[in-house]
């Protein structure tokens, strides 16, 4: 079940901040269609971040992506999503526990505008696996859900 902003627990997050951070971090060179921003806090503090690239990872060959809406399988693509990004850095640089943590996912377009930022079906499995408390996504127009 999602619930909108107006429903969630954010207000003690620092989502505007996120947002500047994630903006931040675009590279201007960059010729992707969007960027995705994962963000990892405990107890409202940043601990871990990822950005989607065009390196692959080992993991990628075990978590197949497909589509959540044509159903398409594009697990050939070589690429990373935010969220493991996120989780590795996690992992690797801390020994908190991911189910004490808040998961936070931001995207932008092409033009520099918030957008939907729900996870795919791959990260889905991957997030319920790690078991965070919560994980947050922005929707068009800069409003926030989280499932």
């Amino acid at each position: 079940m999602k619930q909108t902003a107006s429903k969630l627990k954010i207000s003690s997050l620092p989502i505007k901040k996120l947002e500047e951070v994630a903006f931040s971090l675009i590279d201007p060179k960059s010729n992707t269609r969007c960027r995705h921003f994962s963000f990892i806090l405990h107890k409202g503090r940043l601990i871990a971040t990822g950005i989607n690239c065009n390196k692959t990872h080992p993991l990628n060959l075990i978590n197949r992506k497909i589509s959540k809406v044509t159903g398409v399988d594009y697990s050939d693509q070589k690429f990373t999503c935010s969220e493991l990004n996120a989780i590795l850095k996690l992992k690797r640089l801390t020994n908190i526990d991911s189910k004490k943590c808040v998961l936070v996912n931001i995207r932008y377009d092409r033009n520099d505008n918030i957008a939907l930022a729900a996870p795919c079906m791959s990260c889905e499995s991957l997030l319920r696996y790690h078991s965070f408390k919560q994980v947050i996504w922005s929707t068009e127009g800069g409003d926030y859900e989280t499932a």
